[in-house]
């Protein structure tokens, strides 16, 4: 089990870097400036174009393998990207420095400029061009969100229906619900042990002294399904009855003492248990339905012309 996670700025800005490092893999000549793609009032070049399905297979996990059968897809998203931009543009939408400003500062928040910066050194990406991609990402998801809306709450009968037609998708494995104290050394560990035999509250000395995350929750980890924790501490955590107390284990964490607060055997996720997820898939759908709609009245809105051979032509 993960007892540490990583930074989700840390994911973001490695997302970025790896996006926006393709585009920089190539210089394009002034041979392509040849316009392959019309949106509305927005002309691509044949190396602008280049330069987007650089970026789009990186973020779509399409390789050059698999670039023949995809390409198709990846001009699709692209010609969206643009009905968006004009849009946008009529709409009179835009970022504005002092936006821009907070999401790099959002984003960076967690981690150290000198680390940031080597990322981008890495991909061989200059600042300035890193924030002018971030910036249209950024304009594109608030154009988006202007266009689509908030999406209409999901009602309990269409939560409930799903949950009746999915229920598959809502078993769990036998599961245990825990309490832990984790700290560095079997010393500690066993002092620990020592001030529960002498009746101190475990989830006291959780706060005090665990490493772990959880110490902020007295020690709770909430629902273990099994196969989430490391084999030796496994076995040992799904043996205990519940209210009984693991001895001191070793993970690569440090040593644990764990307590089983309760179990399940398994089965199903019950409805109120779900709700949570149902609801998340549920508005996902709706915002898909919401978008696919906008983007077919935008192709409506704004003529597109794709040069006929650009499918059958295409060399990467």
């Amino acid at each position: 089990m993960t007892y540490f996670r990583l930074k989700d700025s840390f994911q973001a800005v490695t997302l970025i870097a790896l996006i926006f490092s393709f585009s920089s893999c190539r210089v394009f000549n002034n041979s392509e400036d040849n316009v392959v793609i019309s949106v509305g009032s927005r002309n691509v070049t044949k190396a602008e174009l280049k330069e987007d399905i650089e970026k789009i297979t990186v973020e779509m996990g399409i390789y050059d393998l698999e670039m023949n059968q995809g390409i198709s897809t990846i001009i699709n998203k692209i010609v969206e990207k643009y009905l968006i931009m004009e849009y946008g543009k009529d709409a009179g939408i835009e970022i504005s420095d002092d936006e821009l400003s907070a999401s790099i500062h959002e984003l960076k928040k967690d981690y150290p400029d000198e680390v940031f910066q080597e990322i981008l050194l890495k991909s061989n990406l200059e600042n300035n061009v890193w924030e002018k991609d971030f910036h249209q990402k950024l304009l594109i998801e608030k154009i988006t969100q202007k266009a689509i809306g908030d999406t209409e709450p999901i009602s309990f009968d269409e939560t409930q229906a799903y949950y009746n037609s999915h229920m598959d998708d809502f078993r769990h494995p036998m599961m245990v619900r825990l309490r832990q104290i984790a700290v560095q050394t079997k010393d500690d560990a066993e002092r620990i042990v020592a001030l529960l035999a002498s009746g101190e509250d475990m989830g006291e000395l959780a706060a005090k002294n665990s490493i772990t995350p959880d110490a902020e929750n007295g020690g709770i980890m909430g629902w273990i399904a099994k196969g989430q924790l490391e084999e030796g501490i496994e076995e040992a955590v799904f043996s205990l009855p519940v209210g009984k107390r693991s001895n001191i284990l070793k993970s690569s964490y440090g040593y644990h003492i764990f307590e089983v607060l309760d179990n399940r055997t398994e089965g199903y996720y019950n409805l109120p248990e779900a709700m949570e997820e149902i609801d998340k898939r549920l508005t996902l759908q709706k915002r898909e339905l919401s978008y696919t709609k906008w983007i077919s009245d935008l192709k409506e809105r704004y003529q597109v012309k794709i040069q006929e051979d650009i499918y059958t032509s295409w060399e990467k």
